[in-house]
């Protein structure tokens, strides 16, 4: 499995990265040894950021060698400038204008202080006197780290924010328009850094829903899962989760005061680890969704259902008389008449408004799609019979 990691400090291709590879280079201008350097008072004590032209100066310290390149790369953005790495070590970062030597001069070098035990900027040589060639919407500097520093503190607010509001985030902060994958990657990146990586979370499962069995007892936790095989031997200290059901204690005791209804359904899960959510839902006194039942399988085949209705049945919904609404997908009714024995006296029904969906995709028509909703749950004959006269004489006949 591939892991998501902090790529800030491995300059990616973005970058242009170019390192020294000769270590021994003789350069005034590049020395690792400690440089003393006047700092300018009149900017605030401790760690400083970028003002509000984004400059550089000689001076500007930063807590870590990432928050100095991104510093540098903020510059050159906002500026419409480019630059490439030439040396970048763990206490030194050196870089210079992409048309370094044709015309322009600029340079800046930072180094870690070991005597303020941050890092700094030591020196700027020149200005840019280059004209900006960059005239596409994206910047090569503008890449999925660096997106991933400037949306951080947006992910926690809203998981779900949308590639496309990231787009805009970035357009309204610096001008460019980036791609939606690059966006995308940067998101997942995000994601990382606030919530651990997929692999890191997957793993947690098994020792998450042991923890909430141990703190809501009566919770029911069931697995289904194989053994882990690597290179054709079996791997003992690993295993591959093929299912996972699970009802809370309280879900399972509040069904008993709800509806005898149960309403099952799946949806597909489109992140890294793929599967099917499959969920079981009732109707509380005031009509309210009340959660009963979860499981995560392989997709909405007949097997995967029938190991949901079995455990459904065997530990959370013992109750004759319950009626089953669903979409009577062919996986879910063919496992239904499997477990059929097992649920004693209940009844399975279409849901209305899928049947309703499945109207509208015929006569597109939102209006007469109500009207079939309305025709499905209303409690009077009359009314009903009504609906259908309109709907037959109108649009079927």
């Amino acid at each position: 499995m591939s892991i998501i990691r902090d790529i800030v400090s491995d300059f990616s291709d973005e970058d242009d990265i170019d390192l020294c590879d000769d270590v021994n280079e003789e350069d005034d201008d590049v020395n690792e040894e400690e440089e003393d350097v006047e700092i300018n008072t009149s900017q605030p004590d401790g760690l400083t950021t970028l003002r509000n032209g984004y400059d550089l100066f000689v001076g500007m310290q930063f807590e870590s060698k990432e928050a100095t390149i991104d510093a540098i790369k903020q510059f050159h953005i906002h500026n419409s400038f480019d630059y490439v790495v030439k040396i970048s070590r763990p206490h030194i970062f050196v870089a210079q204008c992409k048309h370094f030597g044709a015309g322009c001069e600029w340079r800046v070098r930072a180094s870690f202080s070991v005597k303020r035990d941050v890092w700094e900027i030591k020196k700027i040589d020149g200005t840019h006197t280059c004209v900006s060639t960059i005239v596409s919407q994206d910047h090569s500097k503008i890449n999925s780290s660096f997106i991933s520093n400037c949306i951080i503190n947006l992910v926690p607010e809203d998981p779900g924010i949308p590639i496309k509001t990231l787009v805009k985030e970035i357009v309204s902060r610096f001008g460019y328009t980036v791609t939606y994958r690059k966006a995308w990657t940067a998101k997942q990146l995000a994601m990382s850094r606030i919530y651990g990586d997929w692999e890191e979370s997957y793993n947690e499962l098994p020792r998450w829903m042991n923890v909430v069995q141990h703190f809501a007892p009566g919770t029911i936790v069931r697995y289904e899962a194989s053994r882990n095989y690597v290179n054709g031997v079996e791997d003992p200290s690993a295993f591959i989760l093929n299912r996972v059901f699970w009802a809370f204690k309280p879900c399972i005791e509040g069904f008993a005061f709800c509806k005898p209804i149960l309403q099952v359904d799946g949806t597909f899960l489109t992140e890294k680890y793929t599967g099917t959510l499959l969920i079981a839902s009732s109707q509380d006194g005031n009509r309210r969704i009340f959660p009963v039942a979860f499981a995560i399988v392989e997709g909405e085949t007949k097997e995967a259902w029938e190991w949901f209705f079995y455990n459904l049945r065997t530990f959370v919904t013992p109750q004759p008389y319950i009626c089953i609404i669903s979409d009577r997908d062919t996986g879910l009714l063919g496992a239904l008449r499997t477990e059929l024995p097992r649920w004693c006296n209940s009844k399975s029904v279409y849901c209305i408004r899928y049947l309703a969906s499945n109207f509208n995709k015929e006569f597109k028509d939102s209006d007469l799609k109500e009207k079939v909703i309305q025709m499905g749950i209303t409690f009077f004959k009359s009314f009903m019979f009504g609906i259908y006269s309109y709907i037959y004489f109108n649009f079927i006949n």
